[in-house]
């Protein structure tokens, strides 16, 4: 676990920023312990385009997956209890005679975060979630594969993200994933830049900055986005005119 220097916490350290909490599972109703982070243990530092958030010493989404390590239920922190009847019944019937129970480390690694991730959006397809839902796993995936270097699979799940949130837009209330009307359209934006389609994020930028409804926040993250996608776009004509 590093900060932007590099400088490395022990395991013990790390220990010591966590905490058990425990969790009654709506679909079993096994109670059981997960990995937190203690309050004020993990400073803000700054965010990434598409807003992930840049944290030391601990990385918050590695630790927001609950799973339920008896019937196989997982899910992201704030929606793991929202449960319908009928939900619990497709986890019990299509998730639990296939889950494998695992003794998770202490310590939550992105390889570990990624498989439990991958747990909950499995349960989201089996409990037929909303796709902004889904949307949302895949972009904590894509953030997970970004820390790991991993272009390929973080290429991916932003598109798996970006087609997602856009569906979600026109066809959810919002709030979405917490995030209001012009949280998400920047973020479709963002992630727009990310996978390359810059003619749609210049549009979607283009109606978000005059909106008077924009926090100074989201205006900020939108002048930086119009800035970047103008770099890709110069760079693009000068090795244009290069080759």
């Amino acid at each position: 676990m590093s900060n932007e220097n590099n400088e490395q916490l022990t395991d013990e350290q790390i220990l010591m920023c966590l905490y058990d909490k425990t969790f009654t599972c709506p679909v079993c109703e096994k109670t059981f312990k997960s990995k937190m982070i203690r309050k004020g243990k993990s400073k803000y530092i700054r965010s990434d385009i598409d807003l992930k958030p840049i944290y030391y010493p601990l990385k918050p989404e590695y630790y927001d997956v609950i799973v339920c390590n008896n019937c196989g239920y997982a899910a992201v922190s704030n929606k793991f209890d929202n449960l319908t009847y009928s939900q619990q019944g497709e986890i019990l019937e299509k998730i639990t005679p296939k889950y494998v129970k695992k003794d998770y480390p202490d310590i939550y690694d992105a390889d570990t975060a990624i498989e439990r991730y991958k747990l909950a959006l499995l349960n989201c397809m089996v409990k037929k979630s909303r796709v902004g839902e889904k949307a949302y796993i895949c972009l904590k995936l894509a953030w997970i594969y970004r820390d790991k270097e991993d272009r390929k699979n973080e290429f991916s799940y932003l598109k798996s993200a970006y087609d997602g949130f856009n569906e979600a837009f026109t066809t959810e209330k919002f709030p979405i994933c917490g995030m209001d009307e012009d949280t998400l359209l920047y973020m479709i934006a963002a992630i727009g830049v990310l996978i390359g389609n810059l003619e749609d994020s210049k549009r979607i930028l283009g109606k978000l900055i005059v909106k008077k409804s924009l926090t100074k926040r989201l205006k900020d993250k939108i002048i930086d986005a119009k800035e970047r996608i103008k770099i890709i776009e110069e760079n693009n004509i000068t090795n244009e005119n290069e080759s």
